[in-house]
């Protein structure tokens, strides 16, 4: 008896590879727009932990009248230099009083001190809302406490603005309010963020009513809350002279997040003063990681966010004239500027 036999109907080599190349062409072609989604939700993140920062200013304001200076040393004599720094004030403006509460204020912020009560306390705490999601850079270090041994200290991605250079509104012109040659940053006048309160120490009077040890307020903003960054990002690495990746940022010495500085007369940790522009590798020294002028930094494209004294965050761009940035970062040039 004869059968019909039907044809069995199969994809071809040649009609799989094609699907197969379709499918790769789709994928490549959908993946770069997964990834800005993706950045763009990091991105997203870092800008909330920035406005939560600016509101916390906001509080901190509105409790004691004044913007929260760079650092609180214990006293206007040595070891002046060893006190916490702004982040710390801020934590009990950012729901994080249980931090807050639990670091001994009268202690050796830095951790150099052997008798520092705090190493413990700090060894792999990490604080929400200090890092951003986008950073490559690692959110703690290993560090060595003569109380505790190896402890491990958290790393932040934001830095308060002190000041610039240059007179706001110029790339030349050395601000006459600003003393930031050295690793000490001196006195710096013009930032939103003071370098230093000290408590008994003497306060020098500079134009304006303004005092070299004093905290800035609202009303120290001559340029307008809307026009002055205060905090700004430190969330990419830099390049030393032989090319290598190397992770340089404000809150890169002794004690982290926590500290202000170490060393007699280092103010300078976890605050930065305007003087290179966004994303180069530049300060002072010989890649001392306590200098004063470590660049703004990110991995977002094309610029850096910052909190503005008015509490509000803007993109700033990484092509920006310099002269601009210069005047976003001084709070009393008499240039006001919008946000590149």
């Amino acid at each position: 008896m004869l059968r019909n036999e039907r044809s069995r109907s199969a994809f071809t080599l040649v009609e799989l590879l094609v699907v197969i190349a379709i499918i790769g062409v789709l994928i490549a072609l959908l993946l770069p727009a997964v990834q800005q989604a993706r950045e763009a939700a990091r991105r997203m993140s870092c800008s909330n932990n920035l406005k939560q920062m600016g509101l916390a200013v906001h509080n901190y304001h509105d409790t004691y009248g004044k913007i929260v200076a760079g650092a609180f040393p214990q006293s206007a004599s040595a070891p002046r230099q060893r006190g916490v720094s702004w982040i710390v004030r801020l934590m009990p403006f950012m729901e994080q009083s249980n931090a807050f509460d639990g670091f001994v204020m009268a202690g050796d912020s830095t951790m150099q001190d052997g008798n520092s009560p705090n190493a413990a306390f700090i060894n792999g705490l990490q604080v929400a809302g200090l890092n951003c999601p986008s950073s490559p850079l690692p959110t703690v270090r290993d560090w060595s406490s003569p109380r505790e041994g190896q402890i491990a200290i958290q790393m932040v991605n934001y830095v308060g603005v002190s000041g610039s250079y240059y007179t706001g509104g110029t790339t030349s012109e050395l601000s006459t309010f600003t003393r930031n040659d050295d690793y000490t940053g001196g006195n710096v006048f013009n930032g939103a963020i003071t370098h230093v309160y000290v408590p008994g120490g003497s306060d020098q009077e500079v134009p304006g009513g303004l005092a070299s040890l004093s905290q800035t307020a609202f009303k120290s903003m001559l340029d307008g809350t809307s026009n002055t960054m205060m905090i700004s990002e430190q969330g990419d690495y830099q390049y030393d002279g032989s090319g290598n990746k190397v992770d340089r940022r404000s809150c890169g010495y002794h004690g982290g997040a926590w500290s202000n500085g170490a060393g007699t007369g280092w103010w300078t940790q976890n605050l930065s003063v305007l003087r290179y522009p966004i994303g180069t590798s530049g300060g002072d020294g010989n890649g001392a990681t306590y200098q004063v002028n470590i660049p703004f930094s990110s991995t977002h494209p094309g610029g850096v966010l910052g909190a503005y004294v008015d509490g509000s965050v803007h993109f700033v761009t990484e092509t920006a004239d310099f002269a601009i940035l210069t005047a976003l970062c001084d709070r009393q040039d008499g240039a006001v500027v919008d946000t590149p």
